[in-house]
């Protein structure tokens, strides 16, 4: 069928609901009653909800942990799984990241990539099949989840109290096209060390993200060993220090990325830990200054830890997402994401033999299986098939990833879209945005898909 009209007629309204949704600031915040992951999240839900409701959809909310929007009849359901939380906006960004400005043919804010604007794009793609009178033989749910930026107790509310019927078929719209058919298991970590002396530094927002700024306070009679050790390190750049009277604030500058991808990023607690290790400081701070250099240094694929492996899927990441203090312990929170020829107990043995002796505690966050559907399924060839229809591009093909999506909570699921190749990835970094162009070509890979999957 053609859906050119359709697609054309709905840019405006698309784009108008991305953008109220992304002013939501939907931050896991405190559980409330009624709201487990706080406000932020629950607002999110009940406007999606809503937006569903209002183009004829039935719809139920779960407890504020998930959602449903469900449209058409027949025996077997085709899942769309999304989620409507964000991480938190962090620094270097131009815009609000909570204005939802809509700029030319631009959306600003955060979630228009991750995942509010492909979960509305998905929305949207049902209401077209709908208002095109499009006959499907399978029901379409669309499932929100509002806790996958942390630790996923949506999902298992889900599967374990609501105990819902399972699709048939589903695809997750949280990361790139063309098809992720298969992502690495993940392990998300806490390490934790007793400190005898006073320590304040901090950098970082969340686990699976690359952290876009750091600092550390210290006498400000090290001024001069500071900036000589600033000019020293080869990279002058990342480092700003100030004095605040008898205090000096040393900073470093990274770059944001998601934990999934941190090629992209540049840790800037990693680099601050760098420069720390060239000034004369002794006691607690030297001791987690060397511990840091030696475990996680400036890696990315866990060679500190002895962890460096690899196979189809790509190689193993370690990133410190999170430095702090509190309680007088310091914290490291960690994300680790494995090639499918290793399983999370492995890894761990891994850490646990790393540290052993160093004086640090470990304690799981999180884990997560590695997810596998074979490139020749149904579901990856029909998915394949809808991109390559739409985009013309018959050089891509089914790629796997270090991220973590809700696929590998649903049975016969990959993840589909919605990055384009030729996309900047923005997602879990400042100034995140969605140009129009591209929002249109999600669309209509998602009406196409949609339609294949569903007819």
């Amino acid at each position: 069928m053609d859906f050119t009209h359709y697609i054309a007629e709905a840019m405006n309204p698309l784009m108008a609901d991305i953008a109220a949704l992304c002013r939501i600031n939907s931050v896991q915040g405190e559980a409330q009653p009624g709201m487990p992951f706080g406000e932020g999240p629950a607002a999110a839900l009940e406007a999606a909800l809503k937006l569903g409701a209002s183009m004829g959809f039935r719809t139920e909310n779960f407890d504020n942990y998930v959602g449903h929007i469900e449209y058409g009849e027949g025996q077997e359901l085709l899942g769309i799984v999304g989620h409507l939380d964000v991480v938190p906006a962090g620094d270097g960004w131009d815009r609000d990241p909570w204005g939802g400005e809509i700029d030319g043919d631009v959306i600003w804010g955060r979630g228009t990539t991750d995942d509010k604007g492909p979960v509305v794009t998905c929305l949207y793609a049902l209401k077209i099949l709908k208002d095109a009178s499009v006959k499907l033989s399978r029901r379409v749910r669309l499932i929100l989840g509002t806790n996958e930026e942390t630790n996923w107790d949506c999902m298992a509310y889900y599967l374990k109290e609501v105990k819902p019927e399972l699709p048939t078929v589903a695809f997750s719209p949280d990361s790139r096209f063309p098809v992720i058919y298969a992502e690495k298991a993940m392990l998300q970590f806490v390490l934790t060390r007793d400190l005898s002396e006073a320590i304040e530094i901090e950098g970082g927002s969340a686990f699976n993200s690359v952290p876009s700024s750091a600092r550390i306070k210290l006498p400000a009679a090290m001024e001069a060993e500071v900036r000589s050790a600033i000019a020293r390190s080869g990279d002058a750049a990342l480092y700003a220090c100030e004095v605040d009277g008898d205090q000096l604030i040393l900073s470093a500058a990274g770059v944001g990325a998601h934990a999934a991808r941190l090629y992209d990023g540049r840790n800037a607690v990693s680099y601050l830990m760098k420069l720390l290790a060239d000034l004369p400081i002794g006691g607690d701070l030297r001791e987690v200054v060397d511990f840091y250099n030696t475990r996680f240094g400036t890696w990315i694929y866990g060679e500190g830890m002895g962890m460096k492996i690899s196979d189809e899927t790509g190689p193993l990441t370690l990133n410190v997402g999170k430095i702090f203090v509190r309680g007088g312990k310091l914290h490291l929170y960690c994300d680790c994401r494995m090639p499918i020829c290793m399983e999370v107990p492995q890894a761990e043995e891994k850490i646990k033999s790393a540290i052993a002796g160093t004086g640090y505690d470990y304690r799981v966050q999180s884990t997560e299986g590695s997810l596998y559907v074979p490139q020749d399924s149904a579901l990856v060839r029909t998915l394949m098939g809808a991109y390559q229809k739409v985009t013309g591009d018959t050089e891509s093909r089914p790629i796997a990833s270090g991220g973590a999506t809700y696929s590998r909570t649903i049975p016969n699921c990959v993840t589909f879209g919605c990055l384009l190749p030729d996309q900047e990835d923005l997602m879990h970094k400042a100034n995140e945005c969605l140009e129009r162009r591209h929002l249109e070509i999600w669309l209509r890979i998602m009406v196409e898909a949609i339609y294949q999957l569903a007819k």
